[in-house]
């Protein structure tokens, strides 16, 4: 086992998954299993390399129950060890002549730099504070009892406030005692096939349905009732929150006379190559006109002026060689995660290669091309396949 720095120095028990409660360092530090083991395992070591003036902050910011604090620790972590396995040496947080900020990392190699930034495209704090009254909320209902179904729950809209969930765990136990699992048994796979109950307070509107447990789950203790999760209110961050990373970090340290990447994190389930090429190079629309008949035609595919990059009769922000949009991070997905760095078309300074990750240019047609990398992650990381080996929960962790 490498030495303890960020993780509690224990012997874990608890092989659950994580709790609606649970922040995500609380959960990786908890949880027990060879398979969470080897993940602990691998941020050890990759902390381990940091610069030794760096590790106090990301430390800190990894044990934090802030999830957007220790996802955000991660991620530099991340891009450090990667522009190592690259063959970089790594300075973090460099000086920059005229003014105080600093980026997070200056990588040299071969006689050449780049500077790299980190910036998460997180949710507002309006949306995460929105999130955590839903997770307490969950929290609460995994707490009611429920022999016979499992719930399929949907927050339609949310209150001003916390719910009151004493109330509300009452009225749904009352109503599932009234209903026969049995009687159900032979519905189809869709929320609307089971029995529903709406419920409305303190300006909450939430939506159930009841899924009967089988034969063999029923009245057995420690078993979780809510079992789906609807889409409801999705705070979904897209082209909008890489913009405003960017827009914040984009010419925070003026001319730097070198390579200059921002690298985003993007926690949205939904981004896609589409999301961040609205963002760089303006939103997709489509150019219509009209034939010799009158009628509506549709003419073509084009692009507003309103991307980060693109302004329609000039490339701005040219200082900003490339973006680099890392998806859904996870420690425990490393090996499979491949992210892919966006080349600014006409930069005043072009980024050297990064062989680790999938790369996008635009030519002389305005057309997109990626190019994937040689070698896999796993290959990078130098990771087994597959890695983490072993499966995250144990049936008894699952129940």
């Amino acid at each position: 086992m490498i030495g303890v720095n960020i993780f509690s120095a224990v012997e874990r028990t608890d092989p659950s998954p994580a709790g609606h409660g649970d922040s995500h360092s609380q959960f990786i530090d908890r949880v027990a299993g060879p398979f969470w083991d080897q993940v602990r395992d691998l941020i050890e070591d990759w902390f381990s390399r940091l610069c030794s003036d760096a590790q106090a902050d990301v430390r800190g910011r990894l044990r934090s129950r802030n999830d957007r604090q220790s996802k955000g620790a991660f991620f530099e972590l991340y891009l450090h060890e990667c522009l190592l396995r690259m063959g970089y040496t790594v300075t973090c947080h460099p000086e920059i002549d005229g003014t105080s900020r600093r980026p997070d990392f200056l990588a040299e190699k071969d006689g050449s730099a780049v500077y790299i930034e980190a910036r998460s495209a997180s949710s507002s704090d309006v949306a995460v504070g929105a999130s955590a009254r839903v997770n307490t909320l969950y929290e609460s209902l995994d707490k009611i009892d429920s022999p016979n179904f499992f719930l399929w729950i949907d927050v339609e809209r949310q209150g001003g406030g916390p719910l009151r969930a004493r109330p509300l765990r009452s009225t749904l136990e009352k109503w599932l005692r009234e209903l026969n699992p049995d009687a159900y048994s032979d519905r189809g796979n869709g929320r609307r096939d089971f029995p529903g109950m709406l419920y409305e307070a303190d300006g909450w509107r939430i939506q159930f349905h009841a899924l009967p447990k089988s034969l063999e789950a029923r009245g057995k203790e420690g078993v979780r009732p809510l079992g789906i999760f609807g889409g409801g209110q999705a705070f979904l961050v897209q082209e909008e929150g890489i913009k405003n990373a960017l827009s914040d970090k984009g010419s925070a340290y003026g001319r730097l006379g070198a390579p200059y990447v921002v690298a985003v994190a993007s926690s949205s389930m939904t981004t896609g190559n589409y999301d961040v090429k609205n963002a760089l190079y303006g939103t997709e629309a489509l150019l219509t006109g009209t034939s010799p008949g009158g009628e509506t035609r549709l003419d073509a595919l084009v692009r507003n002026p309103d991307g980060y990059w693109y302004k329609g009769d000039r490339w701005d922000h040219r200082h900003v060689s490339a973006v680099l949009v890392v998806k859904n991070l996870h420690p425990a997905f490393v090996g499979t995660q491949q992210h892919t760095i966006w080349e600014h078309p006409d930069p005043e300074w072009s980024v050297p290669p990064f062989p680790m990750w999938r790369r996008s240019t635009v030519d002389a047609h305005g057309a997109v091309h990626f190019v994937d990398p040689a070698h896999t992650p796993t290959e990078w990381f130098g990771l087994t396949d597959p890695w983490p080996i072993g499966e995250p929960f144990s049936r008894e962790g699952r129940s």
